[in-house]
């Protein structure tokens, strides 16, 4: 594939100034991966794959990363995100899951309670409570028991995966529920800006003020 020289020049130049944020190695290649996948651009996932993998990022966590985007984006994106991933990373593994299997849906209450079946409640034929069950048992249960992620860093990574989608309320709702879990504003906020190359500034400005909006009225 040809590149174009002169749009590459700019960009490596601009990326250098990513170097210095206090994000970690992984946290910071872990975001072309998500948002690449989010819109569904499979070519350019590859070589971010590979570029983590020599930098000895886990590869499990690349995986279950890729994995639990599927609630969001939907299965056809993360089937093509793996089959790229996977000319990395082979494909036989086993997942080491929580001894718990009620641990998802009381990580879903301990975070965001039951505002989703509530929102949904008035559904005709119970279509609300079936969004919202399944919700819990495949958003939450069929991912989140997975230890090769803790909580914390699910919650964050699902946020930049959000953030890419632009969906308002899923943004101020996951902004939350990423505080609550244990990310520090700081660190989320650095997070988005680290995603400017992927998603550009107006998605990045915006987010960035739904989450210092969620930690002020979470403080207060």
């Amino acid at each position: 594939m040809k590149m174009d020289q002169q749009f590459n020049a700019i960009l490596n130049n601009y990326l250098k100034d990513f170097d210095q944020t206090p994000i970690s190695k992984e946290q910071k290649a872990m975001l072309p991966i998500i948002a690449f996948t989010v819109q569904g651009i499979p070519e350019q996932i590859k070589s971010h794959v590979q570029v983590a993998i020599d930098q000895e990022i886990n590869s499990e966590k690349i995986l279950e990363v890729i994995y639990q985007l599927e609630p969001v984006v939907g299965v056809g994106k993360v089937q093509a995100a793996l089959t790229v991933a996977h000319q990395v990373i082979p494909a036989n593994r086993q997942m080491q899951r929580q001894d718990n299997p009620q641990f998802g849906k009381e990580v879903q209450a301990q975070i965001y309670g039951t505002e989703i079946r509530n929102l949904l409640a008035d559904l005709p034929d119970g279509a609300g409570d079936f969004v919202a069950d399944h919700l819990t048992s495949h958003f939450f249960g069929d991912f989140y028991q997975h230890e090769t992620l803790t909580v914390v860093e699910r919650e964050l990574y699902e946020l930049m995966a959000l953030i890419t989608l632009n969906v308002d309320f899923q943004i101020k709702a996951h902004a939350k529920g990423c505080l609550k879990a244990g990310n520090s504003e700081s660190l989320i906020i650095w997070m988005i800006i680290n995603m400017l190359p992927y998603i550009g500034f107006p998605l990045v400005i915006n987010s960035i003020q739904k989450v210092h909006a969620a930690a002020q009225e979470i403080n207060n």
